[in-house]
């Protein structure tokens, strides 16, 4: 391609020549004409020689004008639609340097075997998502999957089928994601899973469709392949290593379990009891001496309620109709009422001096929880804000939480 000026050069040559030609041509015409302009044309419509010197003189200069302005007018044409075609040219190569430069990134932020998003790149999410997390407070929760027994894979099979493998479970992975969530390759045969805007209960109900879809996959030489997972929920205020150090842990137990299952690093501590994943599913709540409040009667019905949880949970992983799991839900808000009202019975007889509040705390978590069962029985509403509330809210918040507060008070009537 040439460039502007090179062109310029050209055009002012071409017109220069041309303004040459038109000069020389005017010299030769008036050469050529003067005798009859005088002798006969002037004389036939009866002017003098000097008006007519005049009125010939004035042709000439606005000849020469004229031939000027045109020259200069092709000039300017000329380079006008030059530098046109140049800054389309120049726009053509721009276009194709962005998409080369997209290209270029693409492919800096994806792992070249899997297409899944490289380490760097997730990292480079999860600090965005955190940011949001800080700001807004929306949820965000993260699933960390390692294939099981990959090493023997390559051992027996070879790399060549190993990296297969590894493609075969990117993207089975991808299908299996909604549409806001993000497939890493963090290294090895492990993927990260980060999931924006989603519980740590609705976490666990990706993960065990996961699992499953890996579980179900055929792979070529290998047969079945199967995956292990740490489910993690950010909490507000931690760092990302720590919440990667919590996911992996949880993916330690999950393998130490028996592989081929998931557990959860809950946000409270007490509620890990050294393990407790299901056989078929992801994860139960386990009961710890630690949560006793040495009242038989409050005690039982806390268990109580742990295993209808377990239940509700065993339902939804093990893909129960909806019926079914509606069914259980509304087994378990009667435990939970049913619970509430004798638990007050018990407390109304201490000296509890935040009785009244407790009960209204009840009521309050009661016309939630039925709120959203209403919604779950419509189909207006998925299961994890529910498992959210029910686990999160009713167990987590209350019964290990704001229960203990009359704990106490309950060991002096004793």
């Amino acid at each position: 391609m040439r460039s502007n000026s090179s062109q310029h050069i050209i055009f002012m040559k071409r017109n220069g020549a041309v303004f040459i030609f038109v000069g020389a041509l005017s010299s030769f015409l008036v050469y050529m004409l003067h005798d009859w302009y005088h002798t006969i044309f002037l004389q036939s419509i009866g002017i003098s020689n000097e008006i007519g010197d005049a009125f010939g003189g004035f042709f000439i200069i606005t000849f020469a004008y004229s031939c000027q302005f045109l020259t200069s007018f092709t000039i300017f044409h000329d380079i006008y639609y030059g530098l046109l075609h140049s800054n389309r040219q120049l726009h053509q190569v721009q276009k194709g340097m962005e998409a080369e430069l997209g290209e270029l990134n693409y492919l800096a932020s994806t792992d070249r075997l899997t297409g899944a998003w490289n380490r760097r790149y997730l990292e480079e999410m999860v600090r965005t998502e955190i940011e949001r997390l800080t700001q807004y407070h929306q949820p965000l929760s993260m699933i960390l999957a390692d294939i099981d027994h990959f090493k023997s894979v390559n051992d027996q099979f070879g790399h060549a089928v190993g990296d297969r493998v590894l493609i075969t479970v990117a993207q089975s992975l991808r299908a299996s994601l909604r549409g806001s969530d993000s497939l890493a390759r963090w290294g090895g045969e492990e993927f990260v899973v980060l999931c924006p805007h989603t519980s740590l209960a609705t976490a666990q109900v990706v993960a065990e469709r996961l699992r499953s879809r890996i579980e179900a996959t055929s792979f070529e030489r290998v047969g079945q392949v199967t995956i292990s997972l740490g489910i993690a929920e950010c909490l507000i205020g931690e760092s990302a290593t720590h919440w990667f150090e919590r996911a992996d842990a949880a993916l330690y137990r999950a393998k130490q379990s028996g592989r081929n299952r998931g557990d959860f690093a809950p946000e409270h501590n007490e509620l890990l009891s050294g393990g407790g994943p299901l056989e078929t599913g992801l994860v139960r709540l386990s009961w710890h001496p630690s949560y006793e409040c040495g009242y038989a009667e409050i005690d039982r019905q806390h268990k109580l309620l742990f295993l209808g949880a377990n239940h509700l949970l065993d339902a939804v992983f093990s893909g129960s109709p909806h019926e079914e799991i509606r069914q259980l839900i509304a087994h378990l808000l009667e435990e939970v009422a049913r619970h509430f009202h004798d638990e007050e019975i018990v407390i109304a007889e201490t000296a509890f001096p935040h009785f009244h509040a407790h009960c209204q705390l009840h009521a309050n978590l009661l016309i939630k929880a039925q709120h959203l069962a209403q919604a779950f029985e419509a189909e207006t509403l998925e299961s994890g804000p529910l498992f959210q509330f029910l686990l999160g809210d009713v167990i987590t918040k209350h019964m290990l939480g704001a229960d203990r507060e009359f704990f106490p008070y309950l060991k002096k009537q004793q």
